[in-house]
């Protein structure tokens, strides 16, 4: 018994001063989508595709709708409520047409996932 308790704390050592990221060992490939639809909405806001870029932002809502209750577990209270925020923020500026607000946004967006998903 006292061996396995040994081994055990070992090893949580180890992977604690590896530098481990534990977000990653929780990102499935339905929280990489996430990341590639920020990416994607960036690509449509630059060669001005408003339309593709407003159908996309309601995907995108969807899908973090799906993915919330992880980030609810892995991530602070104000850091998925901001994103909430910045998703209505941005369908307001992809309407208005404003490039430079929606590139600030989702580059927001993409922060405060990073932050979710690194721990």
């Amino acid at each position: 018994m006292g061996k396995y308790v040994y081994i055990v704390t070992a090893a949580l050592l180890l992977t604690l001063l590896s530098g481990c990221n534990v977000g990653d060992l929780f990102k499935t490939k339905n929280d990489e989508l996430l990341f590639d639809q920020v990416m994607e909405l960036q690509q449509q806001i630059e060669h001005q595709k408003w339309e593709e870029a407003l159908a996309n932002i309601e995907n995108f809502e969807a899908h973090y709708a799906n993915q919330k209750w992880k980030m609810q577990l892995l991530g602070e209270l104000e850091d998925y409520q901001d994103i909430e925020l910045e998703i209505e923020r941005l369908k307001v500026n992809v309407q208005e047409q404003d490039e430079y607000e929606c590139m600030l946004g989702l580059k927001q967006i993409q922060y405060r996932l990073a932050v979710i998903y690194t721990i």
